[in-house]
């Protein structure tokens, strides 16, 4: 099968956009940078961070450097009071505090390559890594470990590319385009059954209280579909034909996707598929998710702050090559990787630069949880902390 590529006070705003949302953060313990986009709802927003504020960021210092350098590394996810880096030939936990090395699972590099992001879900970690099979053949692997020991605990036999990976209410979605494979497929992380297959891919882990949003072109050459799909089962729940929804992330209570569409930023039921539209012009590529505000990240190298209920535009920054990495907001400060390997520390209420470390070398959005902020350069992890 072939298939185709497919007017508020200063304090009044930033007391909204840092309120804690209604629902709980994280199942593995609150505040814990559990996921590339913090949470299933891929917000990218940590409102339980209470050290590293806009008054205390300029006073974090270096406390230590991860060793041995590995290639590959990527942002770490933290919970538990382990930190867990993922990079080309296997994943690394270290103590929350000193650093120290727990343990390594280290991967054949001559039998797998490419590892999507990591996850960690119910006491288990998560990943996806394509396995070098012979030339015409797309194929990858899933590992399930056990966080506190980095124990395989199930490997499950993917049939297709592995590019972004979704955990939620026990499933992995696995998803990318694929010469000979659906383009999305889930499996059971208890026992690794394929549980469904679409051929439209998932663009960005986002799960909308257990919903799925998958778009492209299906099969040889259509038609182009949006379709949302329940997690467990990838029954259809609503489609919306001839259009190329790009899912970015939800509200707290998952009844709504924010997605891209070309230009436009637009909000998406859930349940329903009705379409609202918030904004036109941005070009969005990943958003940060607040109770009052949405921060979108534009394929131009704009970072644009909204009104979350009517689309306005409170600022904007004109940020190059910002749209490469994902922009993170946790206890009140705003942090864009950019070019260069450039950090920017800004205030959300007004875009405003803040006094804070350079973070040299950063190559992937930062986390920043129980007052540390975790940079990586590709190689090495970097820790910061007050």
């Amino acid at each position: 099968m072939r298939h185709s590529v497919k007017v508020l006070t200063a304090a009044a705003v930033l007391a909204a956009t840092v309120a804690v949302p209604a629902t709980p953060a994280a199942a593995a313990g609150t505040g814990w940078w559990s996921m590339s986009g913090y949470l299933v709802s891929n917000s990218a927003f940590n409102p339980n961070e209470t050290a590293v504020t806009v008054p205390t960021v300029a006073n974090l210092k270096l406390k230590h450097t991860g060793t041995p350098a590995r290639t590959g590394q990527r942002a770490p996810v933290v919970a538990d009071g382990l930190v867990y880096t993922l990079d080309d030939s296997g994943v690394t936990a270290t103590d929350e505090v000193t650093g120290a090395q727990k343990w390594r699972f280290a991967l054949d590099p001559t039998r797998f390559a490419l590892p999507t992001e990591l996850v960690h879900t119910a006491g288990q970690l998560v990943f996806a890594a394509i396995v070098r099979a012979q030339p015409g053949f797309d194929v990858s692997q899933i590992f399930v470990l056990d966080a506190p020991t980095g124990t395989l605990v199930r490997d499950i036999a993917d049939d297709g590319v592995a590019g972004q990976i979704l955990v939620d209410r026990g499933v992995v979605v696995v998803a990318a385009f694929g010469r000979y494979s659906a383009d999305a497929r889930a499996y059971r992380l208890a026992d690794g059954q394929l549980v469904w297959q679409h051929d439209i891919a998932m663009d960005q882990p986002v799960s909308a209280n257990g919903r799925v949003l998958l778009s492209g072109y299906a099969g040889n050459g259509g038609p182009l579909t949006s379709t949302v799909v329940d997690i467990t089962t990838g029954d259809p729940i609503n489609a919306i034909a001839g259009r190329d929804y790009r899912p970015l992330a939800t509200d707290e209570a998952g009844t709504k996707f924010y997605v891209g569409w070309g230009h436009s930023l637009q909000v998406l039921d859930a349940t329903t598929g009705t379409l609202t539209w918030l904004a036109s012009n941005l070009y969005p590529k990943f958003a940060v998710v607040t109770p009052s505000r949405l921060y979108v990240t534009s394929s131009g190298g704009t970072v644009f702050a909204l009104n979350r209920s009517t689309g306005a535009i409170i600022w904007s920054k004109s940020i190059p090559a910002s749209e490469n990495q994902r922009a993170i907001i946790a206890g009140g400060v705003l942090y864009v990787t950019a070019k260069g390997n450039r950090v920017y520390a800004l205030n959300p209420v007004d875009g405003a630069p803040l006094n804070a470390p350079a973070f040299t070398g950063a190559t992937d959005q930062l986390v920043v949880t129980y007052g540390r902020v975790y940079v990586t350069d590709g190689t090495k992890l970097t820790v910061y902390g007050l």
